[in-house]
């Protein structure tokens, strides 16, 4: 089964307190203080609190840094999941197996600044260590939304799977020792460095294919556990949140808080070499101080010799001036032999076992230094490689390169200015004089520059140039609405085939400067609104219909049109089917006349006839009246109920005249104003018939 460092699917990373230093070891440099001020400089600088983090769900096949894409989950932690992800650079180099580990920090913990500096300093410290049988972290990172490291990816299985397949009776004593001796190399090669583990377990071994092991989760032990109320969440594993440390590989002296120490390392590495030869916990499965209160003690495994046993109940020491002091020591009694004493066959043992201990430390230092020259060796060939591109080849890749190899970006950059400011400069003028457009694309040109200046933010070419730009951009601008206005203030509110108009004009304007703002002229305001109320007066569908979408467009936001709001899209509807209607009529056609959108068009003129009719006081100002409705009538059917209901309440004001006649004794006239009443009647009455 393919794992990379499937660590913490049962046991947590949240207490992977793990890469304490030694005190009184190995001084801090000047250069390693300079490389820790970075260290901090990049910690301070990790985004805040964001939202906008990702799910382990969302996070697949997202693409973090440009560079990795994150395909399957393979591991949980208390704070972090591990991630199989495809580095896109190893593959446009052509590697064969271009995967990589990604531990990145969950969602709960994104917007705690603490907890990603606890992710980068295990990364720091990681970094510090080169030995084969421990893992290797490329990089390291953070944005808003997510914090990782990446490491090698590895094809196998972690010991506590291990143990698990050598149930009932556990591996043998050779078997085991193989797998042993590898983690005694990693951790003794860690503590020459001044560094303690102080979170060894099963689940953080990995077994290669090849046999190799690989140690993981360096360098967060003393941050963790200082934190580790701050951080408390519900873990998924026995990782204890308040001590930070996994209870059952901890010693009694961790799980008192007390300093990690190498006899720490040591204590869990017996463990785990006890559980090894006997598939079984040698203090079942409880913790040391607990184990130590009720008298534990573990049992001598059958694969295991009396001298052998001894040394490893030396290591699962409850107290800590009891158990073995390091590693060295016990490699040296782990492979001491012991025959019988006889001088000659003595003296040809310790020869042997000599030869062998230099033997075998000789191809430990091998296998480091191959290791070493195999990073060497890689990274030389990716740095040849990266030489060897084009300058096009190189702006492509350059978002993937690691942070880690600036001295080689600046180099190249430097080395590459003048072609690199040339492939910019040629897409800025393929831009400029792009024909398939009226107006070159801005934004497109300024993406540009803003890139070329990343990489020489000090070319006074390319400030020059920018400048100019922005000076034709903005002088481009100023032209097109000096164009709109010419024609509003001409009053051309229509649309032309030519596409020269104020709507073609006008999208132009947008496409050029998004969220651009336009301000007609104080000529173009009165303009409009002096043509706006004489359509509206005269019911002038073909005029309304382009100005009021010529309103919405440029002067809504102007003018302070109160009649304007009584525009609503009811009314623009009404005016859209009449001007349809009318249209068809001048085509041939006899369409349906539109009554609904008449009656909401002639609403307010027949409301004003209405009132009209009732303020009528003379038989002379009633006929002045009528005279209007008849030509109102000329554009609208004979059958139009608004029209008929005018002219009901014309006839009954005709009435009223006559009778208020007859009683002034003026019969004639009487009888003239009642014909007037009974002709409208009658017309209404045929137009009734007609319906």
């Amino acid at each position: 089964m393919e794992q990379a460092i499937n660590m913490d699917r049962h046991q947590s990373d949240q207490a992977p307190h793990t890469g304490a230093k030694i005190s009184n070891k190995n001084p801090i440099t000047q250069q390693e203080k300079t490389k820790l001020l970075d260290t901090n400089e990049y910690i301070e600088n990790i985004p805040k609190k964001d939202t906008d983090t990702f799910d382990s769900d969302e996070i697949q096949g997202r693409l973090i840094k440009g560079r990795y894409k994150v395909e399957t989950l393979i591991g949980h932690g208390g704070m972090c999941d591990v991630y199989r992800a495809k580095d896109l650079l190893l593959e446009a180099a052509g590697v064969k197996s271009p995967f990589v580990a990604l531990k990145v920090l969950q969602k709960e913990y994104m917007n705690q600044s603490g907890a990603a500096k606890i992710l980068i300093k295990e990364a720091q410290k990681t970094q510090q260590l080169s030995h084969p049988n421990i893992i290797r972290v490329y990089d390291f990172g953070g944005d808003k939304h997510a914090h990782f490291l990446v490491m090698e990816w590895l094809d196998g299985e972690t010991l506590e799977e291990v143990i698990q397949r050598s149930r009932p009776n556990g591996l043998s004593y050779d078997k085991a020792m193989r797998l042993l001796d590898q983690v005694i190399s990693a951790l003794r090669y860690a503590h020459e460095q001044g560094v303690v583990h102080a979170d060894l377990k099963p689940s953080n071994i990995i077994l290669t294919r090849d046999g190799r092991i690989k140690l993981f989760d360096f360098g967060v032990s003393r941050a963790l556990n200082l934190n580790a109320d701050y951080y408390a969440a519900e873990t998924r594993d026995e990782t204890n949140a308040l001590s930070g440390y996994t209870p059952t590989y901890a010693s009694p002296d961790l799980l008192k808080g007390r300093e990690p120490e190498i006899k720490d390392d040591i204590f869990a590495f017996s463990c785990i070499a006890y559980e090894l030869l006997t598939s079984q916990h040698p203090f079942e499965r409880k913790p040391a101080d607990i184990a130590e209160k009720n008298q534990l003690k573990a049992l001598k495994p059958t694969n295991i010799s009396k001298t052998n046993w001894r040394i490893l109940q030396s290591g699962l020491a409850f107290q800590s001036e009891q158990r073995i002091s390091n590693f060295t020591e016990m490699t040296e009694r782990l492979n001491k032999r012991y025959w019988p004493l006889f001088a000659t066959g003595a003296a040809t043992v310790c020869i042997a076992a000599l030869i062998g201990y230099g033997f075998m430390m000789k191809e430990e230092r091998l296998r480091h230094l191959s290791a070493q020259l195999e990073i060497l060796q890689s990274d030389i060939t990716a740095n040849q490689q990266l030489v060897a591109l084009p300058s096009n080849k190189l702006l492509e890749i350059l978002p993937v390169i690691p942070q880690g190899q600036q001295l080689l970006i600046s180099g190249l950059l430097h080395d590459k200015r003048e072609q690199i400011l040339n492939i910019y400069q040629n897409k800025i003028n393929a831009l400029l004089t792009n024909r398939t457009e009226r107006y070159p694309d801005y934004y497109a040109i300024e993406k540009e520059i803003i890139a070329a200046q990343s990489l020489y933010p000090d070319s006074l070419t390319l400030n020059a140039m920018s400048e100019r730009i922005a000076n034709s951009w903005t002088s481009t601008i100023d032209i097109l609405v000096q164009r709109i206005n010419v024609l509003l203030e001409k009053g051309d509110y229509q649309h032309h085939e030519s596409g020269n108009d104020v709507y073609q004009l006008l999208g132009e304007l947008q496409q050029l400067k998004s969220g651009y703002t336009f301000k007609p002229t104080a000529k173009s305001e009165e303009i409009f609104t002096t043509s706006l109320s004489s359509a509206t007066s005269d019911l002038d569908v073909a005029k309304l219909q382009p100005l009021l979408e010529v309103g919405e467009l440029f002067f809504l936001n102007t003018l302070k049109l109160e009649s304007f709001a009584s525009y609503d899209q009811n009314f623009k509807q009404s005016v859209h089917d009449m001007v349809q209607y009318q249209h068809q009529i001048e085509q041939g056609q006899t369409p349906s006349f539109p009554y609904q959108a008449a009656r909401t068009l002639y609403e307010s003129k027949i409301s004003a006839f209405e009132s009209l009719i009732k303020q009528s006081t003379t038989i002379e100002q009633l006929d002045n009246v009528g005279g209007d409705i008849n030509l109102l009538a000329q554009a609208l059917p004979d059958d139009f109920i608004p029209l008929n209901q005018l002219r009901l309440s014309m006839a009954s004001r005709y009435l009223t005249f006559s009778d208020q006649l007859l009683k002034s004794g003026k019969p004639r006239t009487a009888s003239t104003v009642m014909n007037k009443a009974n002709n409208l009647f009658a017309l209404v009455e045929s137009n009734r018939a007609n319906l």
